[in-house]
């Protein structure tokens, strides 16, 4: 095991090295990915499924606007299926009922939605249990991801993000670090057997942090806004698309960032009417154990479908607008 984490250290230690000494071309050169190539086609149906990570996406929007933006031509939609704590057994689903219950209802929204394109994220929790757990984690992935597979349907695995030193001290941080290169690398691997495409993320996200000389977390663990329009940049550049100018990166700009943001705004009000309709607040009375008391009123939830698609419909004009001002996808 240490010799795996000497190449694993090795390897990200040079990509940053690498990565950092060509920052005028870092996400217009190759994709940050591995395995078959992915892509985003006419009215697909994209899917977020993972924990944390991919839930607090719904609060920024940057991932979402940057494949809008990174493909003003191609219609698609877009729904967030992430939760917080979650684990690829889905626990943290279980609502009211037993744990178990969690992954067959994490099954049910996936069916629910029929995504032709499903971006899946598990492993940032995992990592904490260290180095030791990462070939259970990877046999219960292996299943999730067997369980997802349907006809047309093309899976894309996303990798982890680096941890800064915020309210853990520098070796600390190296340590956690160093685990989560660790299964970064053994995802990569699986994805590689499984011909599944995998996108990582950490050796970007680490070398623009560098580059950038500015935190792109919250906490040290959860991206800031920074982080995520880091993230979209790469998934962009993943996909063979630039969403940078010279040297500086296209949703960093401040001017760019004005002239997004009344899409932007539009994203994230159409993720919000979804997140209703995916967790409504009072599930206990809708269709929990009280549901005698209102359960009656459990069919407005499905009454936020036409309210989501109709919020969806004016996304793509606006960013290809944006992007015959700005010219600058590729």
């Amino acid at each position: 095991m240490l010799n795996l984490f000497a190449v694993v250290r090795l390897r990200y230690f040079m990509s940053g090295i690498f990565l950092c000494g060509i920052c005028s071309s870092l996400f217009a050169a190759e994709p940050a990915s591995a395995g078959p190539a992915w892509s985003l086609q006419p009215n697909d149906r994209v899917v977020l499924l993972g924990n944390t990570f991919i839930e607090r996406e719904n609060t920024y929007g940057q991932i979402e606007l940057a494949l809008r933006l990174s493909h003003p031509e191609i219609p698609f939609s877009w729904r967030n299926l992430g939760w917080s704590g979650d684990n690829v057994l889905g626990e943290s689903r279980a609502y009211f009922g037993p744990v178990q219950a969690g992954y067959a209802h994490l099954q049910e929204y996936v069916k629910l939605l029929q995504p032709t394109l499903l971006l899946v994220s598990y492993g940032h929790n995992a990592a904490y249990e260290g180095a030791g757990q990462v070939d259970a984690f990877l046999k219960d992935y292996e299943k999730l991801l067997d369980d997802l597979a349907a006809e047309n349907r093309r899976i894309v695995i996303l990798g982890l993000t680096p941890l800064e030193a915020v309210h853990r001290d520098a070796g600390s941080t190296r340590e956690l670090n160093q685990t989560r290169q660790l299964y970064n690398t053994r995802i990569e691997q699986m994805c590689l057997r499984k011909q599944l495409p995998f996108v990582d993320l950490y050796g970007p996200v680490l070398a623009l942090r560098q580059r950038e000389g500015s935190g792109l977390t919250d906490n040290g663990v959860h991206l800031n806004a920074s982080g995520y329009r880091i993230v979209g940049t790469v998934l962009a550049s993943s996909l063979g698309k630039s969403l940078q100018r010279g040297d500086e990166l296209l949703l960093g700009d401040s001017q760019f960032q004005a002239v997004c943001q009344p899409l932007l705004n539009k994203l994230l009000w159409k993720n919000e009417l979804f997140f209703h309709r995916f967790r409504p607040q009072n599930e206990t009375y809708l269709r929990g154990f009280r549901k005698h008391e209102q359960g009656q009123n459990a069919k407005e939830i499905y009454e936020f479908d036409a309210l989501v698609e109709q919020a969806e419909q004016s996304l793509q004009p606006l960013a290809a607008d944006i992007m015959r001002e700005w010219g600058a996808s590729r």
